[in-house]
């Protein structure tokens, strides 16, 4: 990342992002996908939130022949980030009946991402001045300082999925896409593979439980010099869930 021409290297872990949740926020997590399905055309749209924050503070002491000096500064710093997706699939090949075991289905997917990123950041300093000798004088300056600032863009996307029903109620799906072409991001790709097999039955709703593995990635920046902005990330790992079908 770069943020006001500075760089910076970022490597989070998921343990990492659970300890750092928002927990006053009622919803500090999300990851949700709707899909409405007529024939062969399918509507969609995908949604990933996280409200993250944390804090720290450090303290500096330097001492000269006739005065010691101490600063100190405690940081908070609040991040939300935000991508939703919408767009359409259509079913261009097909064998067997939809739903049936050894079904297949290949869908062109097209649609528009949207990442929206906005950062809090306060801060409360503190210094102090001490001169030495009988009659030493102590001065403190104690200040709060705030920032804060928002980006979004929106990318296009074209992609394809595959969808094969393994046996009733077990299907594996693969999907990617790619976007941006500079329209909003420089360039922007997507792989998703999951496995859903059936998990019970709420008021007559079946639900099926998935595993699978989701990379999303963007290349972005704005700016430049000293009001440079650059988010060049890959966000990945498992995913586990659930899905209702009506």
């Amino acid at each position: 990342m770069a943020v006001k021409g500075r760089g910076l290297d970022v490597a989070v872990d998921p343990a990492q992002i659970i300890t750092h949740l928002d927990w006053p926020v009622i919803v500090p997590a999300w990851m949700s996908h709707a899909e409405a399905s007529r024939g062969p055309l399918s509507l969609f749209n995908d949604i990933v939130w996280t409200d993250l924050s944390g804090s720290g503070g450090f303290s500096r002491t330097g001492s000269g022949r006739f005065a010691t000096r101490t600063f100190g500064a405690h940081v908070q710093a609040d991040y939300q980030l935000a991508i939703v997706e919408a767009g359409g699939a259509y079913t261009v090949w097909s064998q067997g009946r939809q739903g049936s075991p050894g079904s297949t289905a290949f869908d062109l997917l097209a649609g528009a991402r949207v990442w929206y990123q906005n950062v809090d950041v306060s801060a409360d300093l503190n210094g102090t001045l001490a001169f030495s000798g009988p009659r030493g004088i102590t001065i403190r300056r104690n200040r709060a300082i705030a920032k804060s600032g928002s980006v979004d863009w929106t990318d296009p996307f074209i992609g394809a999925r595959i969808r094969q029903q393994l046996a009733s109620g077990q299907a594996l799906e693969l999907r990617g896409d790619v976007g941006g072409f500079g329209a909003g991001s420089q360039f922007s790709w997507q792989a998703i593979a999951s496995y859903n097999s059936p998990l019970c039955m709420i008021h007559g709703i079946p639900v099926d439980g998935y595993i699978g593995f989701r990379a999303l990635s963007v290349d972005y920046s704005q700016g430049s010099g000293t009001s440079r902005f650059e988010f060049d990330n890959v966000i990945y790992g498992p995913v586990i869930g659930a899905t209702m079908r009506f």
